[in-house]
């Protein structure tokens, strides 16, 4: 018996939703370019907070922050360290995904392209840890790159720690060798984008 003109009629309807549905599974895109830095010692600032705090911990700590002061210590403190030089400098592009907690790099020479990392969010913060795995072909493609052709010490590499502002933008980086030791710190601003906010694909 063959189906009537109705199941046709739905199935085409699910078939046209389904590559809408697929364009709507991020709710938010960061697009994030800036500096990194290499070397110096770990600084505690928000990234430390957003990782591993409760969000009533973080809101409490930084009610009495005066933030123009501690992000020009940051700042400061962040030029005191060579840059890592790269043509066009260095840039993050993310979506985030909320109903699972993923940030998806779309592109990105800081971190490789295709990674899905774990976010946590809090009232102040995005936050969240890359920790390559070392025989993953996507790491081993990853470290062909410029970032390691200017600064060796970063083959080292066992995680890179990221904290984004969500009043600022401000992104805060800190790439860690096996020991803890700070291998080299990033520091972005981060401008957010809406799905179609960006050119349309050509193909």
């Amino acid at each position: 018996m063959k189906p009537g003109p109705w199941v046709a009629l739905v199935g085409a309807a699910l078939a046209a939703a389904a590559p809408m549905a697929s364009a709507q599974m991020f709710h938010l895109y960061l697009d994030c370019k800036g500096t990194v830095s290499a070397g110096g010692e770990p600084i505690k600032r928000a990234i430390e907070r957003g990782l591993v705090e409760k969000p009533e911990e973080v809101t409490a700590e930084t009610k009495g922050d005066d933030r123009a002061d501690v992000n020009a210590r940051s700042r400061h403190t962040l030029r005191a360290t060579p840059v890592v030089k790269s043509e066009g400098g260095y840039y993050l592009y993310l979506a985030l995904r909320d109903n699972n907690m993923t940030a998806f790099v779309q592109r990105s020479n800081v971190l490789p392209v295709g990674e899905r990392m774990k976010y946590t969010a809090t009232n102040e913060y995005y936050a969240a840890t890359y920790q390559p795995q070392r025989t993953g072909r996507v790491f081993l493609d990853f470290k062909r790159t410029q970032l390691f052709a200017w600064y060796p010490p970063f083959e080292k590499l066992a995680a890179t720690r990221v904290s984004i502002d969500r009043q600022t933008g401000e992104l805060e980086g800190e790439m860690v060798g096996p020991e803890g030791e700070v291998l080299g710190r990033m520091d972005m601003t981060c401008t957010p984008k809406k799905d179609g906010e960006g050119p349309a694909p050509r193909f």
